[in-house]
């Protein structure tokens, strides 16, 4: 008897699950007696998608895991193991396909999904939600529209568009770093004669839509986590103190500076993050850590090498926030076992 269901692949963007048939889109997943057959699109970089069917042994499948209406599992090769991956229509129907499909686990397998579990479930017993990492979000992009309206009723300001702060003309540029200066920029002129305070409100200033959408994406990608291991009050810290440490390495590097956007405070709690995973009994497993290591190392060299490349990034505030944040994260690391494991230790 065969049991078949309608799935989507994915192309192994990040948290999606991967395949590695190169399906994408709309596909189908039977499930036999002896054979699991994987049916899909499979798109090639400059070639029309082909339709493509695998068979996979069943024998040959272990380690099946779900994850919301995400399906996972292993296929023992002679060469390689692939790991195979799609989504479900549902969670109930994501755990019908995994009860068709056999139960073995390997012991390094086993290990590491144990590993994740217990810290999940310590994350969720400390910190259930991110009202911080929601808040900044809220006022990073409020303050940027706030000010687009305000502008748009200066004298010439409606020649500019949301779109364009800066692209549109010179004099929308013109307009647009006079009113970043007005609000609180990173002014070295400014900032080194008194006006400290913009050392803060500088984090919260954007000079274009794009410039707040990448910050924005990367805070909302790294903040989930690291809230939830500091805890709301540490991680406003350890925000703060990082953007505060990549002012003042920018405007330090040069005194010329007119800088503005939160990507030195997002650099600080990757920091601070990487600081919380050297911390002794820090309560995150070690295949978490290895997880971890593997994302953060390329982002961090990707962006810092970018940084140098395109002439307009502030680096010092990258490379001042990153070194604030990991001297935060230091401190403000706390211990993630809860009661009952401390108890047992």
């Amino acid at each position: 008897m065969t049991a078949t269901f309608d799935v989507r692949f994915h192309a192994g963007r990040a948290n999606w699950p991967a395949n590695p048939f190169h399906f994408q889109g709309k596909g189908e997943v039977a499930v036999e007696p002896d054979f699991v057959l994987v049916r899909g699109s499979s798109h090639r970089s400059f070639r029309f998608p082909v339709r493509a069917e695998h068979r996979l042994r069943v024998v040959d499948i272990v380690n099946v895991h779900t994850d919301g209406e995400d399906v996972h599992f292993h296929v023992l090769g002679v060469r390689e193991n692939l790991g195979v991956g799609f989504s479900a229509p549902d969670a109930a129907t994501a755990q019908r396909i995994a009860a068709l499909l056999p139960a073995r686990r390997t012991e390094a397998f086993a290990i590491a999904h144990a590993e994740r579990n217990d810290f999940h479930d310590r994350i969720d017993y400390w910190s259930p939600s991110t009202p911080v990492l929601w808040t900044l979000l809220a006022l990073n992009i409020g303050i940027y529209f706030l000010m687009w309206l305000v502008r748009r009723n200066l004298p010439g300001g409606a020649m500019g568009s949301m779109l364009g702060w800066g692209w549109n003309s010179n004099y929308d540029a013109v307009l647009r770093s006079i009113q970043l200066v007005d609000w609180g920029s990173n002014v070295g002129r400014l900032t080194l004669n008194g006006q400290w305070w913009r050392l803060v409100t500088s984090l919260f200033l954007h000079g274009s839509i794009l410039h707040l959408a990448f910050n924005m994406i990367a805070l909302w990608q790294v903040g989930q986590l690291v809230e939830r291991l500091f805890g709301s009050l540490r991680f406003t810290a350890l925000y703060m103190i990082a953007g505060v440490c990549g002012s003042v390495a920018s405007v330090m590097w040069n005194a010329h500076v007119n800088s503005v956007g939160a990507s030195g405070a997002i650099f600080g709690i990757v920091g601070g993050l990487l600081a919380f995973m050297r911390r002794e009994n820090s309560g995150v497993p070690p295949t978490v850590v290895q997880d971890l290591r593997g994302s953060l190392l390329p982002f961090l060299v990707f962006n810092l090498a970018a940084g140098f490349l395109y002439p307009h990034t502030d680096n010092a505030a990258h490379i001042g926030g990153l070194a604030g944040g990991w001297l935060a994260g230091h401190l403000l690391a706390r211990s993630l076992h809860v009661p009952a494991e401390r108890k047992t230790a």
